[in-house]
């Protein structure tokens, strides 16, 4: 019998194959959390794939039991769902199969794929296969895949894709090298317009609420709003009340004091919501424009417009601006370098009215931004008026990656990749319940949090996939009243005005060793100190009323700025003692400065007494002690031996100097 020839042979191969179908060759795919992306901007869906080495065929329903399995929860389910998560194959691969575990039979799940800049529905299931695999058939090419859970009972234990990539996935990014900033830039505040400059200048920066009413319209019902802005900032607009802000004044005392400012334009304009002030928190959009548009925050994005106009560097052709009739006509005052477009976006507490998701807070910064790239024309959008002003995106009530993850991915698809903002701007209150979204009891110190740790990982994401932007912390801090859920407590013999002061020195610290760019505690004053209510103690400085007298903190955090002031982060020393934590900062010119912050990072009163620190190469060294009455401490020169110097270490951070 002859043998059949080779090519003979490969085409009854072909057929073959083809008869036993495309499953038969493919692959089961390794997926891993870093493919996925929860576009509710909540935890990371790691239970769908932390289990892909399951024995067994799940396309013949024959696989293991998984043990896992994915929600989000409850709490909140009217914001976040129905809930999306994106699996990012890399590349475009060849799916043949889709295989998931059904945990509890009740509720909906959806697949799409993403073709041609549109999710495509693959198929929609029930979900009523309780506790079994199901296999799904799937002949399809695509880079992603999307699962949406119609609501928190919707739930599967794990998902496995086979199928053929149709290149190689690409290697993550490597990080980009980012400077570290100064500290006197670094350390900053919250406060207002009506704060003093003197107690402002202790730190260097200032974060402004600035509420977007007080510029246009305030509650003057016979305001007819965007199109036909009648902006006011010098004075800002009055309404009934008798007052008015001269912001033009304000920021130039500001810059003739060396303080930087980042106004946050926060709340609604009254017009938008039909002067309801129950609505001032919502979302600046007219009614029935869709939130996940940019073209639905026009008006919006043409005051961010008129305000980078004013006050960033460019002059504007006088014509562009919108000015209330008794304005003095002026643009280009080069007064500000920053403007955030809001105030915690995912304030969860407003409801869905005044919840931004990330879709829709990627919107609405897209339209800030530069008029969606200028599809929304040339008089919308900070960098329309100014390029070079830096648009902070709205400071996150909590800093979750997940959230930044899911307005990338928008970017990647509305804006090629370009994120529509220049800071990263996040809140964080370190307390025993993890941040604001919790019930907490109590604060806690920064080292018990970890909060450096925290900010590290998304620094590192930053320098990975975002670099250039900066990071910053604008919202931490904790109160002084005794009966507060985030007050900083009496440890021993230290009072809480001490524990407070020193807890905010040291998250200072922390933040400046994770990379932040800038940190900005909450907030300059007390609102009300004898009100157990939070936030309303957590000044440096006492009420408005009582006449912004100093606390211990706001004598602390001065020091602190002025001993580091041309200095910036350099690293941590191992101190060979887990109660003793050393950071070094170094100064850019010559003579180098070095100065040490030393400290021990508990919270139990603790103490350690006859610490020894190298310092081989100094010449003069320095003590700094921090002091209740003092901005820059109590000096007191040391003399080393053999290179070393022995210092007293406390809960109370001190600073050792050296040339």
């Amino acid at each position: 019998m002859k043998s059949v020839g080779i090519g003979v042979r490969l085409t009854l191969l072909v057929v073959f194959m083809a008869w036993l179908g495309p499953s038969a060759t493919a692959e089961r795919l390794r997926l891993n959390a870093d493919m996925l992306i929860n576009l509710s901007g909540q935890r990371p869906a790691t239970e769908l794939v932390d289990e892909q080495d399951v024995q067994g065929d799940p396309r013949a329903g024959s696989a293991a039991t998984v043990q896992t399995g994915y929600s989000n929860g409850y709490q909140n389910q009217h914001l976040y769902y129905p809930l999306s998560i994106v699996i990012d194959l890399g590349v475009e691969h060849d799916l043949t199969n889709i295989c998931y575990f059904d945990i509890e039979g009740n509720g909906r799940l959806t697949i799409a794929s993403r073709r041609a800049d549109r999710w495509r529905t693959v198929f929609t299931d029930e979900l009523k296969q309780y506790r079994k695999w199901v296999a799904q058939s799937a002949e399809l090419r695509t880079r992603y895949l999307k699962l949406t859970f119609q609501s928190p009972g919707a739930q599967i234990g794990e998902i496995i894709l086979y199928g053929t990539p149709r290149g190689q996935r690409p290697a993550p990014p490597q990080p980009v090298p980012h400077t570290r900033p100064l500290m006197e830039s670094f350390i900053g505040t919250n406060g207002f317009v009506d704060d003093p400059v003197d107690r402002l200048g202790a730190l260097g920066f200032l974060r402004e609420y600035h509420n977007w009413q007080w510029d246009e319209g305030n509650t003057d019902t016979s305001y007819a709003g965007y199109p036909d802005h009648e902006i006011a900032w010098s004075p800002s607009w009055v309404s009934g009340a008798g007052w008015g802000w001269d912001f033009d004044k304000f920021y130039r005392q500001l810059k003739a004091a060396g303080i930087e400012v980042s106004p946050c334009l926060q709340g609604c304009a009254p017009y938008l919501v039909n002067y309801d002030p129950g609505r001032k928190n919502h979302k600046p959009v007219g009614a029935g424009d869709d939130p996940a548009r940019p073209e639905s925050y026009a008006a919006h994005a043409s005051y961010l417009f008129q305000f980078a106009a004013r006050y960033g560097g460019a002059t504007l052709d006088p014509q562009r601006l919108k000015l209330r009739a008794d304005q003095p006509v002026r643009s280009g005052l080069n007064l500000i370098r920053y403007v955030e477009n809001c105030n915690e976006p995912d304030k969860w507490w407003e409801g869905r009215e005044g919840y931004f998701s990330p879709t829709e807070l990627a919107a609405m910064c897209s339209a800030d931004y530069d008029g969606h790239r200028g599809v929304m024309g040339s008089d919308v959008g900070v960098k329309n008026a100014d390029p070079n002003m830096k648009l902070v995106l709205g400071g996150l009530a909590n800093p979750e990656l997940e959230y930044l993850k899911a307005m990338q991915l928008w970017a990647d698809f509305h804006r090629d990749g370009e994120m529509p903002f220049d800071v990263i701007n996040l809140h964080h209150y370190s307390n025993d319940a993890g941040g604001q979204s919790g019930k907490p009891t109590i604060g806690i110190s920064p080292e018990e949090d970890g909060l450096r740790e925290r900010f590290q990982r998304i620094v590192d994401w930053r320098d990975r996939f975002l670099p250039g932007k900066e990071v910053w912390v604008s919202e931490f801090g904790y109160d002084t009243n005794p009966k507060s859920v985030q007050r900083a407590p009496a440890i021993g013999t230290s009072s809480p005005d001490e524990v407070q002061a020193q807890w905010l020195v040291r998250s200072y610290l922390a933040l400046a060793a994770a990379g932040v760019d800038r940190a900005q505690q909450f907030m300059l004053r007390d609102a009300n100190a004898e009100n157990p209510v939070k936030f309303n103690s957590c000044g440096l400085t006492n009420e408005k009323a009582n006449g912004h007298r100093p606390k211990r903190s706001w004598y602390y955090v001065a020091t602190l700025r002025h001993v580091l002031t041309g200095t910036r982060f350099d690293r941590e020393i191992p101190s060979g003692n887990t109660r003793v934590r050393i950071y070094r900062f170094r100064s850019d010119k010559a003579p180098q400065r070095h100065v040490y912050a030393v400290w021990c990072p508990t919270a139990i009163e603790g103490k350690v007494n006859g610490s020894s620190l190298a310092l081989p190469d100094a010449s003069a060294v320095t003590l700094v002690t921090l002091q209740p009455k003092s901005t820059s401490g109590r000096e007191t020169r040391l003399s080393t031996d053999k290179g070393r110097i022995t210092i007293d270490v406390s809960e109370r951070p001190v600073f050792v100097v050296t040339r």
